[in-house]
Protein backbone atom coordinates (compact mmCIF):
# COMPACT_ATOMS: atom_id res chain seq x y z
CA UNK A 1 0.00 0.00 0.00
CA UNK A 2 1.41 3.52 -0.75
CA UNK A 3 1.32 5.96 1.88
CA UNK A 4 0.90 9.88 1.00
CA UNK A 5 1.90 12.63 3.08
CA UNK A 6 1.16 15.73 0.65
CA UNK A 7 -0.63 18.76 1.71
CA UNK A 8 -1.71 21.84 -0.61
CA UNK A 9 -2.77 25.47 0.76
CA UNK A 10 -3.35 28.46 -0.39
CA UNK A 11 -4.54 31.40 1.50
CA UNK A 12 -3.69 34.71 3.75
CA UNK A 13 -0.23 34.88 5.82
CA UNK A 14 -2.25 36.14 9.33
CA UNK A 15 1.57 37.59 10.80
CA UNK A 16 5.08 38.44 9.62
CA UNK A 17 7.00 35.36 8.80
CA UNK A 18 9.70 35.01 11.33
CA UNK A 19 13.33 33.88 10.42
CA UNK A 20 15.51 32.50 12.73
CA UNK A 21 18.80 30.28 12.68
CA UNK A 22 19.71 26.72 13.70
CA UNK A 23 23.00 26.98 16.06
CA UNK A 24 24.68 25.29 13.43
CA UNK A 25 23.24 28.44 11.31
CA UNK A 26 20.58 27.12 9.13
CA UNK A 27 17.97 29.23 8.42
CA UNK A 28 14.44 28.55 9.04
CA UNK A 29 11.11 30.09 8.27
CA UNK A 30 8.00 30.24 10.19
CA UNK A 31 4.92 31.72 9.91
CA UNK A 32 0.78 31.22 10.10
CA UNK A 33 -1.20 31.17 7.53
CA UNK A 34 -5.23 30.93 7.19
CA UNK A 35 -7.62 29.21 4.16
CA UNK A 36 -11.06 30.13 4.29
CA UNK A 37 -13.92 27.96 3.28
CA UNK A 38 -17.47 28.55 2.53
CA UNK A 39 -20.31 26.82 3.03
CA UNK A 40 -23.77 28.27 2.56
CA UNK A 41 -22.33 31.92 2.56
CA UNK A 42 -21.03 30.83 6.05
CA UNK A 43 -16.95 31.88 6.37
CA UNK A 44 -15.19 29.02 8.01
CA UNK A 45 -11.46 29.93 8.35
CA UNK A 46 -8.47 27.57 9.45
CA UNK A 47 -4.99 28.61 10.73
CA UNK A 48 -1.84 26.84 9.89
CA UNK A 49 1.40 26.37 11.09
CA UNK A 50 4.44 26.95 8.42
CA UNK A 51 8.06 26.03 8.83
CA UNK A 52 10.27 26.31 5.83
CA UNK A 53 13.64 24.91 5.40
CA UNK A 54 13.74 25.72 1.81
CA UNK A 55 15.03 28.94 0.84
CA UNK A 56 13.84 30.21 3.91
CA UNK A 57 15.88 33.50 3.22
CA UNK A 58 13.90 33.99 0.42
CA UNK A 59 10.93 33.95 1.64
CA UNK A 60 11.48 36.10 4.96
CA UNK A 61 10.14 39.20 3.27
CA UNK A 62 6.59 37.15 3.68
CA UNK A 63 3.86 40.19 5.72
CA UNK A 64 0.87 39.79 7.17
CA UNK A 65 -1.76 39.73 4.60
CA UNK A 66 0.66 38.34 1.68
CA UNK A 67 -1.31 35.49 -0.85
CA UNK A 68 0.43 31.83 -0.87
CA UNK A 69 0.06 28.99 -2.19
CA UNK A 70 2.08 26.20 -0.68
CA UNK A 71 2.91 22.76 -1.02
CA UNK A 72 4.55 20.47 1.85
CA UNK A 73 4.18 17.67 4.15
CA UNK A 74 2.07 17.30 7.50
CA UNK A 75 3.97 16.59 10.38
CA UNK A 76 3.33 16.56 14.47
CA UNK A 77 6.02 17.31 16.81
CA UNK A 78 5.91 17.25 20.79
CA UNK A 79 7.66 18.70 23.39
CA UNK A 80 7.23 19.29 27.09
CA UNK A 81 6.00 22.67 28.58
CA UNK A 82 5.56 22.98 32.73
CA UNK A 83 6.02 18.80 33.09
CA UNK A 84 3.00 18.37 30.82
CA UNK A 85 3.48 16.99 26.76
CA UNK A 86 2.04 19.13 23.95
CA UNK A 87 1.50 18.34 20.35
CA UNK A 88 1.93 20.84 17.47
CA UNK A 89 1.13 20.29 13.59
CA UNK A 90 2.94 22.14 11.31
CA UNK A 91 3.34 21.83 7.33
CA UNK A 92 6.57 21.40 6.17
CA UNK A 93 7.02 23.55 3.02
CA UNK A 94 7.95 21.64 -0.18
CA UNK A 95 7.70 24.23 -2.38
CA UNK A 96 6.07 28.07 -1.30
CA UNK A 97 4.21 30.72 -4.65
CA UNK A 98 3.95 34.03 -2.97
CA UNK A 99 3.13 37.71 -4.74
CA UNK A 100 0.01 36.24 -6.83
CA UNK A 101 -2.86 38.09 -6.32
CA UNK A 102 -5.85 35.99 -4.64
CA UNK A 103 -7.89 35.07 -7.35
CA UNK A 104 -4.73 34.66 -9.71
CA UNK A 105 -3.52 31.73 -7.64
CA UNK A 106 -3.89 27.88 -8.24
CA UNK A 107 -7.04 27.80 -5.57
CA UNK A 108 -9.29 27.40 -8.47
CA UNK A 109 -7.04 23.63 -8.91
CA UNK A 110 -7.85 23.17 -5.11
CA UNK A 111 -11.71 23.08 -6.14
CA UNK A 112 -12.22 19.83 -7.79
CA UNK A 113 -15.96 19.36 -8.14
CA UNK A 114 -16.86 17.88 -4.51
CA UNK A 115 -19.52 18.71 -2.73
CA UNK A 116 -19.49 19.67 0.57
CA UNK A 117 -20.58 16.70 2.13
CA UNK A 118 -20.01 12.81 2.26
CA UNK A 119 -22.19 11.13 -0.22
CA UNK A 120 -19.97 12.21 -3.09
CA UNK A 121 -16.91 10.34 -2.27
CA UNK A 122 -16.32 7.74 -3.98
CA UNK A 123 -13.77 5.59 -1.23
Amino acid sequence: MINVNEVFLSGNVVADAELRYTKTGKPVLTFRMATNKYVNEQQSTQYHNIVCWVDAELYSGLRKGDFVAVNGELRTRSYDKDGSKRYITEIIVKNLTYGLKQNESATSNFDNGFADNDENIPF
